[in-house]
Order: C-alpha cells, then structure tokens, then sequence
C-alpha cells in the first residue's frame, strides 16, 4: 500500500494561482545587452575614446532616462581632442545600459556626442589594458616582412656572386 498524503487542496491551488499570477504581472524583462564587437570596431565607432579615472558624478535632472554626469581626469587621449577633463553622461538604470564607475580607477571609455554632451553606456565602459593594447598594436608588419625579404635576397644575390668571383667553376651544392 502506498502512503496517502493529506494535502489540503486549496493550498496547492493557492499556490499555483499565486505563480501563475506572478508572471502574468511580471511583464517583460528588460534586460541590456551590448553587441559582441570587436574592440578595434568599437573604438572606429565612437566619436571619442579615452582612459581615465572618474572624480565624481552629479544627477542629471529632467526627463527621459535617468542619468549621471561623470567627471573624469583624462590619463591617456586614444581618439578625440578631449583636454585635461571631460563630463561623459551614463545611465543610472542597469536596463538602460547603465553603470557605476567607481572613483579614482582607471576605465577605458568610448564615447559618442549626444545633445552637445559625451555620452555611453555600460557597452562603452572597458578595461583600459583592452584600449591601450589595441591602439598600441604595430602596424606595417606585411611591409616590414617584404622589406626582410628584399635584403636577404639582396645579401644571397651579393654572396653568390662573391663566391663565384674567387673560384669561377664553383656551384651551388644541393
């Protein structure tokens, strides 16, 4: 014989409703995402690009998305004539793609002109190292690799004919 459980019925009904009801007015989730981009089309994107370190925020009042103006000290410019400082605004609402930048450590920031004012999102907000590297990267490796080629082809061209000006019978051995 089985073991027979005495549920009230009406408290799994409760239950079930009370679920049900849950996510019938949860609405939709809203969540922000950003775009798995590159770092080097990332930063050709934005009209701005610099490393820094925040030195505060104020709320920014009014209407539409709340948001936070952001003082930075400009350690290194990547892109853009910015100065010595710069304001930058960013969401306050993680679905708006906001973030907390912390004070005093560095952050990489990519920036787009919104309103006559800086402004990103949490997708603009990247470690600095990823910034500093890519703008660092060296360039021209094809022609330095040509370049090596010509002269060692130039010193063989110049050995070979060395060697055959002592000893005119000579030949390459294989």
């Amino acid at each position: 014989m089985g073991i027979v459980r005495n549920r009230p019925p009406g408290l799994i009904r409760a239950a079930l409703i009370g679920l049900l009801g849950a996510l019938l007015f949860a609405g939709a989730a809203q969540a922000f995402t950003c775009p798995a981009t590159p770092i080097d089309e990332r930063i050709a994107a934005a009209d701005a690009v610099f490393v820094g370190r925040s030195t505060g925020f104020t709320p920014v009042a009014g209407e539409g998305i709340p948001q936070r103006l952001y003082r930075f000290k400009v350690d290194q410019e990547v892109k853009g004539d910015l100065g010595r400082t710069v304001e930058v605004r960013i969401p306050v609402k993680a679905s708006s793609g906001g973030q907390v930048v912390a004070p005093d450590v560095a952050a990489g920031i990519l920036m787009n002109r919104v309103g006559g004012g800086w402004f990103t999102t949490r997708c603009g907000i990247t470690d600095p190292g990823v910034v500093l590297a890519e703008v660092d990267q060296q360039k021209g490796n094809p022609i330095r690799l040509l370049i090596g080629i010509l002269i060692l082809g130039a010193v063989l061209t110049y050995s070979i004919r060395r060697v055959k000006r002592r000893d005119p019978q000579a030949t390459l051995r294989r």
